[in-house]
């Protein structure tokens, strides 16, 4: 039996990649190549893309595919509108409000032919609670009013890429930021230009006293909750606005942005030295630890992240030499 040039077409958009073909199949529907709503219907259910079909304006939901209801567990019917979709789907305040402002874009400016709305990432909540990280794409069919929707799942590609990112940027034992990320902060710091016009910026370099002991008297496991509660602790002294990073060793490193005055800084130190004058209790162990730190500024001290760096350590340097912990400036050589 030879198939009809539109069973054609549906087989190959279900063999390969749908949304690539999901126009094609649109702009038949319009131009009348495909005869009727039901065909459309037909084709748009074996898509293996998750799907749904609106009237334009009213937003009323006539159609989701098989694979809609697969993937997010909703049946027919289940919503009546999009607006009543993105309100109990959608979790993230700033993607419903973006969602809704692309469609209504397009519907309003163009009054005929195919527009196409652009790719928006959503976190959408299935009827199981469970959440799914999607790609959302649609397309407006003006003359005739509809309105298709699609979404891809990237749960898996997000994961991946939210992994990487832990491995690339994060210490593995504390879970604070590394040097990657001071780096690509600081980048980030500086292409807002902020920062020496507007604002100071400090690096505090913190070293902590008595470590050492620690990991000699009662091992390294003991030593690896030492270090986490550290993370723990200069999380909770800065602003959320900052950044605290290990470096190494028991070695760590917070920066200051947009600082007004050299006294926030020095006020970041003293909460830093008071969360450390308290003993820490851990697998049963009570151990004790200090803090020194050495503080250098951006751009009194100098404007490079390794030159700042290095300044901050000679004044670490000091702070140890004279064996009383605390925090101090890096002190320029007079010229």
């Amino acid at each position: 039996m030879l198939m009809t040039e539109h069973e054609r077409f549906l087989l190959r958009i279900t063999l390969s990649n749908a949304e690539e073909d999901l126009k094609e199949l649109l702009e038949r529907a319009e131009s009348d190549l495909i005869l009727s709503r039901r065909d459309l219907h037909i084709m748009l259910d074996a898509i293996p893309v998750p799907l749904s079909w609106a009237a334009i304006p009213s937003g009323e939901i006539k159609f989701v595919n098989r694979a809609f209801k697969k993937t997010f567990g909703y049946q027919d019917r289940h919503f009546q509108t999009v607006d009543q979709w993105i309100d109990k789907t959608y979790i993230r305040e700033s993607d419903r409000i973006l969602s809704r402002a692309r469609w209504v874009e397009l519907w309003a400016k163009q009054k005929s032919g195919i527009s196409e709305v652009d790719t928006i990432e959503l976190q959408v909540r299935c009827a199981d609670g469970s959440l799914l990280t999607v790609r959302h794409r649609g397309i407006l069919l003006h003359d005739i009013s509809i309105g298709i929707a699609t979404f891809e799942d990237i749960t898996a590609n997000k994961l991946v890429e939210e992994t990487l990112h832990r491995i690339s940027f994060e210490d593995p034992l504390t879970g604070l930021p590394n040097r990657r990320a001071l780096q690509a902060r600081w980048m980030q710091e500086m292409e807002h230009g902020h920062i020496g016009r507007t604002s100071l910026l400090a690096l505090l370099l913190i070293d902590m006293d008595g470590f050492k002991s620690i990991n000699d008297q009662f091992g390294h496991d003991v030593g690896d909750e030492t270090l986490m509660a550290i993370g723990e602790r200069l999380r909770a002294c800065i602003r959320s606005n900052d950044l605290a990073c290990r470096l190494g060793g028991d070695e760590f490193l917070v920066l200051l942005p947009g600082l007004s005055s050299p006294d926030q800084a020095e006020t970041v130190c003293r909460r830093i030295s008071e969360a450390f004058q308290g003993p820490l209790t851990l697998s049963g162990q009570t151990v004790q630890i200090g803090v020194s730190m050495g503080i250098s500024l951006y751009p009194n001290h100098s404007t490079e992240l390794a030159e700042l760096m290095k300044q901050a350590d000679i004044a670490l340097y000091h702070v140890k030499k004279q064996l009383k912990g605390g925090w101090g400036w890096f002190e320029p050589m007079p010229a």
